[in-house]
């Protein structure tokens, strides 16, 4: 695989969190929502290839749960990705 897929908007809105990966690049994402704010995809960021709680946490964001949202949250990890490579 060359480009990085995440799951619709619905997933998220239904609180699923997901763990992903290209090449050597990992990731996890998972909907959060701060008291008073509107929901969060918060995005972490590590090399492979081991589990997150056993990797350092390289980058972190955070995106809007909405379709441009999801847009904005693939490609962040996808330059992220071609950074690590």
């Amino acid at each position: 695989m060359t480009h990085i897929e995440i799951p619709t908007l619905l997933f998220w809105e239904n609180g699923n969190s997901w763990y992903g990966s290209l090449g050597n690049t990992r990731f996890f994402i998972k909907p959060q929502a701060q008291e008073g704010e509107e929901k969060q995809l918060a995005v972490c960021l590590w090399r492979g290839p081991l589990a997150m709680d056993q990797s350092e946490i390289i980058a972190s964001a955070a995106f809007p749960v909405t379709e441009e949202g999801i847009a904005q949250t693939t490609a962040w990890l996808e330059e992220r990705a071609a950074e690590i490579h």
